[in-house]
């Protein structure tokens, strides 16, 4: 990068030689470079803007917590509903009405939830994980999943407006709970896609079911 007080001086060169040659052309020549500098602080500044987004939408700003030992039973099947009297998890709004199939809860205000699963892992699981909505669709396709804090693989079915999507979780020899981290990139509120609602929570997913057989 060019030093600043180089900069100067052949700035001040160049005003100095026109105003020796015609002093008229001074302020043109000062606001083409003013034209140039507030140019180039823009091109930068989206720049930054793009960076802060990419990062803000990374998993570099979350982190998984520690598996908490537990005593309580490990269960061969589990089923949490978003329905469900005690909270299915981790950042959760109240539980609403939806349609014929219950519940859900939609994530947020963060984009981590995490489900501490007392599943037994004495032989492989199956997770299915369902989705009853989400504010916009590319938001199911971004979605991440964590087992224990290891990203893992895990396909999607859809029937009608309900996702499902369906991990395999592998044996494993100990006594804590599983931790299934569901990791939703983009947050976005109902009145950033419809500006004649009011409300400005920030919601992922519509979380209506987590099953573990």
């Amino acid at each position: 990068m060019p030093d600043q007080k180089l900069i100067y001086e052949s700035i001040l060169n160049e005003i100095n030689d026109l105003k020796n040659k015609d002093a008229a052309a001074v302020i043109p020549y000062l606001v083409e470079k003013l034209s140039e500098l507030y140019a180039l602080a823009d091109k930068y500044q989206t720049k930054i803007e793009l960076m802060q987004a990419q990062l803000e939408h990374s998993e570099l700003f979350f982190s998984l917590p520690e598996v908490l030992l537990m005593s309580r039973s490990k269960l061969p099947y589990v089923l949490i509903n978003a329905g469900d009297l005690v909270p299915p998890g981790e950042n959760f709004y109240e539980a609403e009405a939806y349609g014929g199939v219950g519940h859900i809860r939609w994530t947020g205000p963060d984009r981590i939830n995490n489900f501490h699963v007392p599943v037994d892992r004495s032989s492989e699981r199956i997770m299915r994980l369902k989705i009853a909505a989400a504010i916009k669709p590319q938001v199911i396709t971004s979605i991440k999943l964590y087992i224990d804090g290891q990203l893992i693989t895990y396909e999607i079915e859809q029937q009608d407006n309900m996702f499902e999507l369906i991990a395999t979780l592998p044996v494993v020899d100990r006594v804590q709970d599983t931790l299934i981290s569901l990791f939703v990139p983009y947050l976005f509120s109902p009145a950033d896609v419809d500006t004649s609602s009011s409300d400005n929570r920030r919601l992922g997913v519509a979380f209506h079911q987590l099953e573990v057989m």
